[in-house]
């Protein structure tokens, strides 16, 4: 009997081991390419190719490129112009996108969850009413919103306003979601290849074509009850308009008639389901800060605490905005590489590596990107006009450890081992650990 127990006892735990273990994988990320991290010089990015569509552009970053393949990621820039339409397409792995300007509607398709948006319309009474249209849930979006992409899930925008739409996507092509190799592929549903677009080379992204163009238009008829003509038009045969298209007027569809409820954030995870679960935030509201000051600028985190679907893309973001010299005292991020993207103005940036070399020392601007290797560290200073910038972190609940200020390193070590660590004397100790009270913004002694 005894041994009986013993062995159900150590079934159980190897089962619970077994899951335990299982569940830990299925969120790991892949490994980046061997070496891919060691840098003797870090440089700024912009965008390697941009192809133009009907009504807008897809910027893309190299994603060979040495910073983006140690990240892990690549990325790319989408701008709409007015009146105009991104048409459904999704990626296989996760991402995150980031509203630099703009405002308009946001649909994201999930495959098996209800239409809970109906429209009915017509005569006198309930009788006689007659059915409209009914599609999934949509987003209003504006400056400043930050959305979670999941894998394979397909999205749509449209830009309602009279100015262009930029919004910034980076997708996490390491995280396991992915099954694919890393190389960037955008899966369209809708769409069809521009006359540039059928010159590019194959692994050039977007590719162009939509799912149905592979298809017998005979089985696309039978599929959706549709006439063979129609289905014709299904596959974009004679489109060449690209994946960003001019609507036909104003569009009309069923919206909420409001979003507070998502702006004070009084969703905390346990009740959102795949169908329900909130997948955007703005972090660009000063309210929402989490480091302010008056002086020198502010920072708002966006992590799965706040936005819990961020468990699921296993990405976070920070928006940084850095007043005329201000600094971002010196930082490191414990367990996540830095795709920073710089949305306005300018700063000088250094960075440093494991064998506190300088790998990086420049000025950087507006449409740049900036990759920050996990455990390097970093000082951001702004210039004259201010500094402001998106930051994807490869981590939902990445963090900081600073190198001076109130919560830094060296504020939390004794006295005496800072006089042994840098031979200094007991007041120049003192002075290194308490002169410094910000905790993570502060102004340059020269602004």
């Amino acid at each position: 009997m005894h041994k009986l127990l013993s062995s159900l006892l150590l079934s159980i735990v190897s089962l619970s081991l077994l899951l335990l273990f299982h569940g830990s994988e299925a969120r790991q990320r892949e490994l980046p390419l061997p070496n891919a991290c060691h840098f003797s010089q870090i440089n700024s990015l912009s965008p390697a190719h941009a192809t133009k569509f009907e009504a807008g552009q897809m910027e893309v970053w190299n994603h060979t490129s040495n910073e983006l393949q140690c990240a892990g990621v690549t990325v790319a820039r989408i701008t709409l112009q007015a009146n105009s339409i991104f048409l459904p397409s999704f990626f296989t792995p996760p991402a995150l996108a980031y509203v630099v300007q703009g405002e308009g509607v946001m649909g994201t398709i999930a495959s098996g969850c209800p239409e809970t948006y109906e429209e009915v319309g017509g005569g006198g009474g309930d009788m006689h009413q007659r059915f409209e249209d009914m599609h999934q849930k949509l987003e209003n979006f504006r400056r400043g919103d930050v959305f979670a992409s999941l894998a394979g899930v397909s999205q749509w925008w449209y830009n309602r306003g009279n100015s262009d739409v930029v919004i910034v996507i980076v997708l996490d092509v390491t995280n396991r979601e992915n099954q694919l190799d890393q190389v960037p592929r955008m899966f369209q549903i809708a769409g069809s290849k521009t006359q540039e677009q059928q010159q590019q080379q194959p692994l050039t992204w977007p590719s162009g074509k939509n799912a149905f163009s592979g298809f017998d238009p005979n089985i696309i008829a039978e599929a959706f009850k549709i006439d063979i003509e129609t289905a014709k038009k299904l596959q974009n045969q004679k489109d060449n308009r690209g994946n960003i298209v001019r609507a036909n007027g104003p569009l009309h569809f069923i919206s909420s008639p409001s979003r507070q409820w998502q702006q004070d954030g009084n969703g905390n995870g346990i009740e959102e389901t795949y169908c329900t679960a909130r997948l955007h935030e703005n972090i660009d509201d000063p309210e929402r800060s989490d480091f302010f000051s008056t002086r020198a600028g502010r920072i708002s985190t966006l992590n799965s605490f706040n936005l819990p679907v961020l468990s699921l893309v296993r990405l976070n973001a920070i928006r940084g905005v850095l007043y005329s010299g201000g600094m971002m005292l010196p930082h490191w991020t414990a367990n996540a590489h830095t795709v920073l993207y710089v949305t306005g103005g300018q700063a000088r940036i250094q960075v440093v590596d494991d064998n506190g070399q300088s790998v990086f020392n420049a000025q950087v601007q507006q449409g740049e990107l900036l990759v920050v290797p996990q455990g390097f560290a970093v000082v951001k200073t702004a210039g004259e006009t201010g500094f402001e910038w998106i930051a994807f972190k490869t981590n939902d609940n990445a963090y900081m450890n600073t190198l001076s200020g109130g919560t830094s390193y060296l504020r939390a070590i004794p006295v005496d081992v800072i006089k042994a660590a840098y031979g200094v004397t007991e007041e120049e100790a003192k002075r290194v650990k308490f002169s410094q009270q910000e905790t993570m913004l502060a102004m340059t002694l020269s602004s």
